[in-house]
């Protein structure tokens, strides 16, 4: 369901002074957009956590190879001495002894090598744990879904009693943007589009943990298959609505609505 936020029923030029204001605002004081994303940088450092996992991966094997290498020539200057022959005993034995200590050492060099490298995945594999917890838990929104200045209103579950509206709970959180701001894909999915008299043009994004809903576009973008960020639609006032904002709902695993006010303050 949708309705016309109080907030909203104010005269043109008010509203217009107040959203210059909120722009301005949040320009100014870098919030928005201009503050970083807690989700984009536990995105980021799972990126870098699988770079450096891929480089002590590669590094232990180029090592192995080496060592490897080096094993298997002293192996074979081992051979070619044979006997002391002309070399005599004692330089024969030392030649000998001098090799046998360097496989010794390449030996204790691929033993701690391989211990070092073994600690150094184990904790990047902690970390990288670590992150897809968090991100499964509040990375849910992987973009904001207002690309640009905006202010989310926390009003879901609020009881809407206006003139010519049913009286109904707000299912959603209304974000407050300019005409025309890009309404974004949240998360990967299948963008659909649809049309109602309160909703006015609206898109549905599915995804594999559930839906979004924008209300209150001024057209549409891309539609059908998309990736998180790709532009769906465009900041209007459609509908049941008195000025531009995008009336957004979250339904996990295609239910009931719930607020999605704290994922909303991670990916905002």
């Amino acid at each position: 369901m949708v309705h016309r936020p109080n907030v909203l029923r104010t005269s043109p030029a008010r509203r217009a002074v107040a959203l210059v204001a909120v722009t301005v605002t949040m320009v100014t004081t870098g919030a928005g957009l201009a503050q970083a994303s807690q989700v984009g940088a536990a995105l980021r450092r799972m990126r870098t956590i699988e770079r450096q996992l891929d480089v002590v991966r590669h590094h232990r094997a180029l090592t192995g190879m080496r060592i490897r290498d080096l094993r298997e020539k002293v192996h074979h200057e081992l051979e070619r001495l044979g006997s002391p022959g002309d070399l005599g005993w004692a330089r024969w034995n030392m030649a000998r002894t001098q090799l046998r200590g360097v496989l010794e050492q390449v030996r204790s060099d691929v033993h701690r090598t391989k211990r070092s490298a073994h600690r150094r995945v184990i904790r990047l594999v902690q970390r990288r744990s670590a992150t897809a917890s968090w991100l499964a838990t509040w990375g849910v929104f992987l973009r904001c879904p207002i690309a640009g200045p905006n202010v989310v209103s926390d009003n879901f579950g609020i009881t809407v009693r206006l003139p010519d509206v049913p009286i109904h709970q707000h299912m959603g959180n209304d974000i407050l943007a300019a005409t025309g701001t890009p309404i974004v894909a949240p998360f990967d999915g299948y963008a659909s589009a649809s049309s109602s008299e309160l909703g006015g043009l609206e898109v549905r994004v599915t995804g594999s943990r559930g839906y979004v809903y924008n209300a209150h576009l001024a057209s549409y973008g891309s539609l059908g298959y998309v990736r998180a960020g790709d532009v769906i639609g465009y900041v209007g006032s459609t509908g049941d609505a008195t000025a531009p904002h995008d009336h957004f709902e979250w339904h996990p695993g295609g239910g009931p609505a719930v607020d999605p006010n704290p994922l909303l303050s991670v990916a905002c």
